[in-house]
């Protein structure tokens, strides 16, 4: 359990987050999400230790072990990656060294001998014999081949090297998990993974990510960075959105009521006031009024761009063809006979693992890389525009903000330019600010406004949303629908394919998949999710009970005594399913009359009262949850224990 108390975090006259108390508890996984700037990577280096401005107090379990991902892989550059992972327990590390060296010695002292049998217990206490197993497990999970494994990390490229320090991290099996970003360098397939393994770790996991769909998958929990404060919701990314939603339209309902009241009484006092019949009467509602207490809707931290994507030109109805392209990089071939037809207004998907030439497919046909074999065909009037993945050598750092966009256009006005510089989130003196000092998510909308200046009616996107915040991506997402013309958008963001995507050009190492329909359509007809790993949950009951049943017939041996416990453990469940039934159908009353009691203390209530009726419904629905969770297990217990008697 860890445990935050008045945490204030303050730069200059700017507040990130006030008198900030929370509990993060054991076995949960927290999803730490908020509008670019809003703290969430100061929270994360606070927790660190790598932050040291702000006030209040941080409380750590007595000798815990937090993993944070090193980003230094140039400690590692002349070691194997094997090696590197297995440093992520640096006792056995140690412990594997000093019997290396000892083992060398044709003849060992009393001390040495000691030092061996010292350096012999911890390996036994650390696994250390199914270590190397275990790391190539992780390392083949995050898309890094055996034949890799024993080769020196400096062989790698710098998003595989994170890779193996993402490995080596998860190999050191902390308590609490501390990750920003882990999906940024990997590709589908290890994403998948990684939401996979994540959900199996027994430990307690603050996440920030902007992948919406890794954070439904792998959150039991989000915290939200927001009206200058942290705030816990239960339940994954969708639950949260919905619950702050409903959050903030209770609020305006109150506000609206409170105004409505005001009107009413202001009225009274307005036409009776003069009256000495009345006076009295007026009087009374004046304090009415002055007694009321303001409903306050504070401004939230998010920020949603207005992009807007608008060709001027119509293309022909064939706008690309592309036919037996073949790439390769030394003797490694990403390309090989890649042929397809892209038809005016489709949305296609590029998808596959890394290293099968998405980008590089993107690069040829921008005419930034040369085919070794095959052709490819724009067709009538395309006017393409292209972000690429490396968007920031485009960037001319000593450049401003609005003189870099008024370059590409020198006949739009000074208005236009502050205008699409608006649309995407720059303005006041923002738009004088360097190239050089930009964010990630700054740049990548920098790079949109160009595009929105200079209309196209192809749009080529190489990782668009690596580094937008969710609200951003939230806005790419709707124009990149409304968009008239034709799209080709490398993405392992589900939810961004799954809303943007009308076509699926799968590349794989053996081949590609052309399919002409959404996301959710491929699924059905492939029937894997290559953007996530997870079985549903009668998926995994079906695995269960087909397991334990194999798993029963051959146990010929189960004595007497399992049986009878077996038979009591089934009486045990009988009794208890309804009693968690009635129970969750109790809380399920207690949260909707919960709801009708906060809706009734933002009209009201005082803020105490309203602070007091959110906790309750919080701890309501945490119940719920739990309840729902024990229910859900103890049913499926029951139906393994039945069908395996």
């Amino acid at each position: 359990m860890l445990e935050i108390n008045d945490l204030t975090v303050e730069f200059g006259d700017r507040a990130l987050f006030q008198n900030v108390s929370l509990v993060f508890y054991d076995k949960k996984r927290y999803g730490l999400v908020g509008a670019n700037g809003a703290g969430k990577s100061t929270f994360l280096r606070i927790l660190t230790g790598q932050e040291h401005h702000y006030s209040g107090e941080i409380t750590w379990p007595k000798d815990i072990r937090v993993g944070v991902l090193n980003q230094d892989h140039f400690a590692f550059e002349d070691q194997t990656i094997q090696n590197v992972v297995i440093q992520g327990k640096k006792n056995l590390w140690e412990a594997l060294q000093t019997q290396d060296q000892l083992s060398q010695k044709s003849d060992m002292s009393l001390e040495e001998s000691a030092l061996y049998a010292e350096a012999e217990a911890v390996i036994l206490r650390e696994g250390g014999y199914t270590a190397e197993s275990e790391a190539a497990k992780l390392l083949l999970g995050l898309g890094i081949p055996d034949s890799h494994h024993r080769q020196l990390l400096k062989t790698l490229s710098g998003g595989y090297k994170l890779r193996v320090l993402l490995a080596q991290l998860l190999f050191s099996q902390p308590e609490i998990l501390l990750l920003d970003e882990p999906t940024n360098h990997l590709d589908i397939d290890s994403i998948k993974w990684l939401e996979s393994y994540l959900n199996q770790y027994p430990g307690l996991l603050i996440v920030v990510s902007h992948d919406r769909g890794f954070l439904n998958g792998v959150s039991t929990q989000i915290v939200d960075i927001d009206y200058g404060t942290l705030r816990i919701y239960t339940g994954n990314y969708d639950a949260f959105e919905a619950a702050k939603a409903l959050e903030k339209e209770q609020k305006e309902k109150a506000l609206e009521s409170q105004e409505k009241r005001k009107e009413e009484l202001q009225a009274f006092v307005d036409r009776f006031r003069a009256k000495a019949t009345k006076a009295s009467a007026a009087q009374s509602r004046v304090k009415m009024i002055e007694k009321m207490e303001a409903i306050e809707i504070q401004p939230s931290s998010r920020r949603y761009p207005a992009f807007r994507f608008s060709p001027h030109t119509t293309s022909g109805i064939i706008p690309l063809q592309v036919k037996d392209l073949g790439k390769s990089y030394a003797d490694k071939q990403v390309l090989k006979d890649l042929s397809f037809e892209v038809e005016r207004g489709d949305r296609i998907a590029l998808i596959g693992p890394n290293g099968v030439g998405k980008s590089t497919l993107l690069k040829i046909l921008m005419q930034e890389l040369e085919a070794d074999q095959g052709s490819f065909q724009w067709g009538h009037e395309v006017l393409p525009g292209y972000f690429p993945q490396d968007y920031r050598s485009q960037l001319e750092k000593q450049m401003n903000v609005f003189d870099w966009l008024y370059q590409y256009d020198a006949t739009a006005t000074v208005s236009q330019i502050r205008g699409l510089l608006g649309q995407a989130l720059f303005s006041g003196d923002s738009v004088k600010n360097k190239l050089s000092t930009l964010s990630g998510g700054e740049a990548t909308r920098l790079i949109f406004a160009r595009m929105m200046l200079l209309p196209s009616n192809f749009l080529l996107l190489d990782e668009p949303t690596n580094h937008l915040d969710m609200e951003s991506i939230e806005s790419l997402t709707e124009a990149l629908r409304e968009y008239k013309g034709t799209l080709l958008v490398v993405s392992h963001n589900r939810y961004f394919v799954s809303e943007v995507a009308t076509r699926i050009l799968e590349l794989r190492p053996e081949g590609f998949t052309d399919f002409k329909g959404s996301y959710s359509e491929y699924l059905e007809k492939a029937g894997t999710d290559h953007l996530n790993r997870d079985l549903s949950l009668q998926q995994r009951t079906v695995l269960s009970q087909q397991t334990q049943k194999v798993e029963i017939r051959n146990d010929n041996a189960q004595n007497y005594e399992a049986r009878k416990q077996q038979q009591r453990r089934i009486k045990q469940l009988e009794k208890r399913i309804p009693e968690l039934e009635e129970l969750c159908l109790s809380l399920e009353n207690k949260i909707q009359a919960s709801d009708l009691a906060l809706a009734e203390a933002y009209g009201s209530g005082s803020e105490a009262e309203q602070a007091l009726c959110l906790q309750e419904k919080q701890k309501l629905e945490e119940k719920m949850t739990a309840t729902m969770q024990e229910w859900e297990e103890a049913e499926e217990e029951l139906v393994n224990l039945q069908s395996s008697e």
